[in-house]
């Protein structure tokens, strides 16, 4: 039945695991040497179908289908174009299991910039980065609302389109149509909810609330770009782990509704309240968390037209590039620019993709990358 399916799904899940994790495909810059020494290996494991093609493949029941072919979701994918590597995750999830910073992601980005500092690393907060200065053909300096700054090499974490349309001078700047045939993730509308109470029996660390649909769900927010009627919804009580997450006998909960990135032309500023009624009405009914409302202390609300104008992602989209075939691997953004020796980029953008561990291991390839271009010096033992 199902549980052997599920062994025979897990040990193919573990094939791409062991390619791209194990193997360091997602930890390194992808050429097109690897591609071809790639390939055979990933048209025998199926790695080109889709993500649910792929579920499909060894799920009868509809509902484990889901459950098995979700996963590009987390990374702004589309499951029924994404292709089956990224089914990976569910490997991932299984050997790895799932972990939580105590403190939260922020907790994360702190010990990060700490150990920058650590090795040298001077940071400058809220200054705004207005453009990347460029003279015979290299990146010399960026150009802040503070100052400009000197630089022999440039690394942008920006979203990879705002560095090439806005922070790029015109002749290196993408075309209009390379931007206009990218296909793009999508976006999300995020509740940041304080409560006055908790929800012990109802809120474990990690909910997904699944709506009536999948496919056709899917469809409306990746084809036909509209907001449906109904949604699915991802909810994270990290007070369940972390009590000092929010003052005594109160919880913090994060809700995430996957929608359609600005390509739609929804106005979220018309549509956010009615979108949020909706969404608490449906937490509240559905998923018997009686009384939210009325519990409600802080409440923030983060849109599309939020990702756009405070996180600079084009079209809102929360992700970067949709981590369909064509925009994966070594068809996906280089770590290190084509435009200009020394401009290099990491992050969602970037190979191998978005998601927290897509984004860390995009910082090892882009690591690679540069030194490969730019060889650190060897260190010198200096006798005390």
């Amino acid at each position: 039945g199902e549980e052997k399916a599920y062994d025979a799904f897990m040990e193919r899940s573990r094939a791409f695991y062991e390619a791209v994790i194990e193997e360091g495909l997602g930890a390194r810059p992808f050429t097109w040497r690897e591609l071809w020494r790639f390939l055979p290996k990933a048209l025998r494991l199926g790695a080109l179908r889709s993500a649910y093609s792929f579920a499909r493949q060894y799920f009868r029941d509809e509902r484990l289908r889901f459950v098995f072919s979700f996963h590009p979701l987390f990374i702004g994918g589309n499951p029924f174009l994404s292709p089956a590597v990224y089914q990976m995750i569910p490997y991932l999830e299984k050997v790895g299991g799932v972990w939580y910073a105590y403190g939260g992601m922020h907790a994360v980005a702190e010990a990060l910039a700490r150990l920058f500092q650590e090795l040298g690393g001077i940071l400058r907060l809220n200054t705004e980065a207005k453009s990347i200065i460029v003279k015979n053909g290299k990146a010399v300096a960026v150009q802040t609302e503070a100052g400009d700054i000197p630089a022999d090499i440039v690394v942008s974490n920006a979203d990879f389109l705002h560095t090439y349309t806005r922070l790029l001078p015109e002749p290196y700047r993408l075309s209009t149509f390379r931007v206009r045939t990218l296909q793009y993730s999508m976006s999300a509308f995020l509740l940041y909810l304080g409560l006055r109470r908790t929800y012990p029996e109802k809120l474990p660390h990690h909910t997904i609330a699944l709506g009536p649909r999948y496919r056709g769900l899917v469809r409306d927010i990746f084809h036909r770009r509209i907001v449906p009627e109904d949604f699915s919804l991802y909810l994270h009580a990290p007070t369940r782990t972390e009590p000092g997450m929010a003052p005594a006998g109160g919880e913090s909960l994060y809700v995430l509704s996957p929608v359609a990135n600005l390509q739609s032309g929804v106005q979220w500023d018309a549509l956010s309240s009615s979108y949020e009624e909706r969404i608490l009405t449906f937490l509240e009914k559905k998923l018997g968390l009686e009384g939210l409302r009325d519990a409600i202390v802080v409440k923030e609300r983060f849109t599309p037209e939020d990702f756009l104008h405070q996180r600079n992602c084009t079209y809102g989209a929360a992700w970067g590039p949709q981590p369909v075939l064509w925009q994966t691997a070594v068809l996906r953004p280089s770590n290190r620019s084509r435009r200009l020796p020394n401009l290099f980029l990491v992050g969602a953008g970037t190979h191998p993709g978005a998601g927290v561990p897509g984004v860390l291991l995009s910082a090892k390839a882009t690591e690679k990358a540069l030194t490969a271009a730019y060889p650190l010096p060897r260190p010198v033992a200096v006798q005390a």
